[in-house]
């Protein structure tokens, strides 16, 4: 039986730094058969990545979206997949993440969305913790699901409504967190706002965003060795999770 093809979908504005990151844990996994599709609505800034692999796709939006929720619908609508990742371009993801995605579905034909209970947060790119939340960018969605269901037209709490309906899978993956959430970093978090319009606004104005302008070139390639540094955090919490977490990712380069 081939592997299902898994599309990752990536919102993207004003952070190529970071959406590099993001890029880089793509070409990261274990798993063959898959796509990424950036989409990027930030207007007068065109992204590309020099050679660019086939799998890899990257729309330029000439104007803004509306709110994250529209957004999120049309960038469905540009990917082919059996399933579909949640790649939040702020966010990492290990490179086991779409392969271990694809397996719980396979044993859990009755669920239309699968997570792992468990995630890692960090501030800064330090300070890292456990938290037990089922974030929405470490979702991975069935087609079924993803054909019949729309994102509302907000930008915050847009992925509760689109979850509302479904049949969640939870599931312990310790110590193989396959996701890290990642606050301040000196960037504008829709979530850090209650208000739905004010948040989406906000982000047009945020001064690290309107610095980017033009053709800006993403570099797939990590600033900090992450892998090794939440090996470290592990260490102050189980032993036996550093180690199992170390055999884990010895073999990366």
């Amino acid at each position: 039986m081939s592997d299902p093809l898994v599309s990752c979908l990536t919102v993207t504005y004003g952070r190529p730094l970071l959406l590099g990151e993001a890029v880089k844990c793509f070409l990261d996994q274990d798993y063959e058969n898959k796509e990424l599709i950036i989409l990027n609505d930030q207007e007068g800034v065109t992204l590309k990545i020099d050679d660019c692999p086939d799998n890899i796709k990257i729309y330029n939006h000439p104007t803004r979206f509306n709110s994250l929720g529209e957004k999120r619908n049309y960038l469905t609508t540009l990917a082919n997949g059996d399933y579909y990742c949640i790649w939040d371009d702020d966010d990492l993801y290990t490179f086991w993440r779409i392969s271990a995605s694809v397996e719980i579905f396979r044993k859990n034909k009755y669920v239309d969305i699968v997570k792992s209970k468990y995630a890692l947060m960090s501030i800064d790119n330090q300070n890292y913790m456990m938290v037990a939340n089922l974030f929405h960018s470490q979702a991975c969605i069935g087609k079924k699901y993803m054909d019949k269901t729309e994102y509302p037209n907000k930008s915050v709490g847009e992925d509760i409504a689109f979850e509302s309906g479904a049949r969640i899978g939870s599931f312990d993956l310790n110590p193989y967190f396959w996701y890290v959430y990642r606050w301040g970093l000196n960037i504008h978090h829709l979530s850090g706002i209650s208000d739905d319009k004010a948040s989406w606004e906000k982000s047009v104005g945020f001064e690290p965003y309107t610095k980017v302008q033009g053709e800006v070139i993403i570099e797939p390639k990590f600033e900090n060795d992450y892998w090794k540094d939440i090996g470290d955090f592990l260490e102050t919490k189980s032993k036996k999770y550093a180690n199992e977490w170390r055999e884990k990712i010895k073999d990366l380069d």
